[in-house]
């Protein structure tokens, strides 16, 4: 078996972990381009990632491929489905004390894709109300005016640039 390493179990497990991790990561760039406060040519960035660029894959030509048919991604749903392999990736990693950590990343952002009641988000809210009194609007007004939000503020990232 070990002649025919396709055919071998843990390189497949091991190959579809490295899956994991560079969907995730190309996934992740993807969302963060569609949040930035000054509009980007998302096609653009991605044709240039696919033909100039360290990124360019197959994956990639299939995210620009999906993005040209559909640019607000309405079409799929985003419960990410899996067989549950990645996992046993994961256990029998943690078995050999070998740190995996954008592939375990991966797997949870995944189950995270699941959870349409984000219990998880309501219990954070929950206690960082009992202990600090985080009122939500209060607390976003400060990530988008105060020194935590510079970076999200052109106004104030001018003016730190000026002063500086």
């Amino acid at each position: 078996m070990r002649d025919h390493p396709e055919r071998d179990i843990s390189s497949k497990l091991v190959h579809n972990g490295i899956e994991f991790g560079m969907l995730q990561a190309m996934a992740e760039g993807f969302d963060l381009l569609t949040h930035y406060h000054d509009r980007r040519d998302i096609g653009a960035v991605l044709e240039c990632w696919r033909h100039g660029s360290v990124i360019r894959s197959w994956l990639l030509d299939l995210l620009t491929q999906a993005y040209r048919e559909d640019p607000k991604l309405r079409k799929p749903s985003s419960y990410v489905e899996d067989t549950g392999e990645v996992n046993w990736l994961v256990s029998d990693a943690i078995g050999m004390e070998v740190p995996i950590p954008a592939i375990a990343t991966a797997v949870m952002q995944l189950i995270a894709s699941r959870d349409q009641q984000k219990n998880w988000a309501r219990a954070i809210v929950l206690m960082r109300h009992a202990f600090g009194g985080h009122p939500d609007a209060a607390t976003a007004h400060e990530r988008h005016v105060g020194r935590v939000g510079d970076c999200l503020n052109p106004n104030l990232v001018e003016e730190v640039g000026r002063a500086g």
